[in-house]
């Protein structure tokens, strides 16, 4: 199959990709936006997540809009990702599987300073199906009926990138590029509550829909600077810096709230409570920075560290936050790779990039708000590997990333903890396709 054929088939994919995939069944999706995707590709999520300062020619970074200009071909990555999730609380236990696209994109050179990209990305997932129960009293006698709650929700937003990046200086002891991303999210997210009771045949349902859409922009900074030494002139101090201004997102809401008479629900037969449609609400969306640095042998291998900071939802009950169970979340990278030997024609696993990393992560929810009124950050804790895997006679990469993670804590068992084991696979396509041919 030609390289064209190739990038048709994966824009006829993306249909599939828009209409919303299931990407989630944590309970932790009930808040926000739902669970926030790491929106990057499959060599960074081997290296943690890395990104901010690393500096390849040959691969999209979305981590820092600042990295296009340093293109040298046209690269055309496709990204899948399967995950396994095992939920847990006290002695229950629940495993699902989830597989799906993880990203797609585009980016090529358009001069030897100017480089733009074009991505799309799943940015959040939710999907949840939880129960509660409570004991309702009447005229003050306790016990009086037991009423049920069933939460249920559905849908996410998508990431839609165009990136334009521009290398203010291009010299050999130091490089200074400057880019930004325009993202455009959109996507719908479904809401829904009922509640009934276990002495009546009547149920109530509180039905919430929202199409959500909006523009956000991030600028990035990259800077390289040479390190000659003794015994190489291929190292350079890498750093680099992104940031997100707060902004906001359009939401078009309709509410439908109905009785009838249980347990299936069948809209001819319902009672219709409260009915509205074309709600126009403004969400808030709130800021981010990162800053990161790498140290990075071009020959062999580099290591580096991220740090980001996400500043917390404004509280807004039109998407389950409150100010009371929500915080900054702050995350820390470590990771990076090495090749053993990139020339070697001889031993092709010696040619191969191996990635590895780490990363903690704290926030956005204040779980012990939500679980016994005491202040404890949600947990995100995960080791991350990988491989790229150069194709013979091609300058094209297949990439193959693995993480596995845990969200929570052993040491509370009432609450719920999340163990996923994630596979990552991309294809990075790296040809001349825009270029100019020359006759001689």
């Amino acid at each position: 199959m030609s390289n064209y054929k190739f990038l048709f088939l994966a824009i006829l994919l993306t249909a599939l990709f828009c209409r919303g995939q299931i990407n989630t069944y944590s309970p932790y999706s009930y808040f926000g936006y739902g669970v926030l995707h790491n929106t990057t590709n499959t060599h960074n999520i081997s290296m943690g997540g890395l990104g901010l300062s690393v500096v390849e020619n040959q691969y999209l970074n979305y981590l820092n809009p600042a990295s296009y200009s340093f293109l040298s071909k046209t690269s055309f990555e496709f990204g899948m990702k399967s995950s396994f999730i095992k939920m847990s609380q006290n002695d229950l236990n629940q495993k699902n599987f989830i597989s799906g696209l993880s990203s797609i994109g585009l980016g090529f050179p358009i001069s030897k300073r100017i480089g733009i990209s074009f991505g799309l990305q799943p940015y959040s997932s939710v999907g949840y199906d939880l129960k509660t129960e409570d004991i309702i009293s009447v005229n003050n006698v306790e016990g009086v009926a037991q009423s049920t709650y069933n939460y249920r929700g559905s849908g996410g937003l998508n990431k839609l990138l165009f990136g334009f990046s521009w290398k203010v200086k291009d010299g050999t002891s130091s490089t200074i590029s400057l880019g930004t991303n325009f993202n455009y999210l959109f996507g719908s997210i479904e809401r829904e509550t009922i509640i009934f009771s276990d002495n009546s045949p009547i149920y109530f349902r509180d039905k919430d829909d929202k199409i959500i859409h909006g523009l956000n922009l991030e600028f990035g900074l990259l800077y390289s600077v040479l390190i000659n030494t003794e015994k190489s002139d291929n190292f350079r101090l890498n750093g680099g810096i992104k940031i997100l201004p707060s902004t906001s997102m359009q939401s078009d809401r309709s509410v439908l709230q109905t009785t009838y008479i249980g347990p299936v629900y069948h809209a001819d037969h319902a009672d219709i409570i409260f009915q509205e449609t074309d709600i126009q609400d403004n969400i808030s969306f709130p800021w981010a920075y990162s800053i990161g640095f790498s140290l990075h042998d071009y020959e062999k291998w580099l290591i580096g560290i991220d740090y980001n900071a996400h500043a917390s939802f404004i509280d807004d009950q039109e998407i389950n936050i409150s100010s009371d169970i929500m915080r900054n979340r702050k995350e820390y990278i470590l990771g990076g790779f090495f090749i053993p030997n990139k020339d070697d024609i001889y031993t092709y696993f010696n040619t191969v990039k191996y990635r590895f990393g780490v990363s903690y992560a704290s926030g956005y929810l204040d779980i012990g708000s939500i679980a016994n009124n005491s202040s404890e950050k949600l947990k995100d804790i995960s080791v991350s590997c990988g491989m790229g895997l150069p194709i013979k006679k091609s300058l094209s990469i297949a990439n193959i990333g693995f993480k596995y993670g845990v969200i929570g804590d052993d040491s509370r068992t009432n609450y719920i903890k999340e163990n996923y084991f994630s596979i990552y696979f991309s294809m990075t396509l790296n040809e001349k396709w825009f270029n100019k041919r020359k006759i001689q």
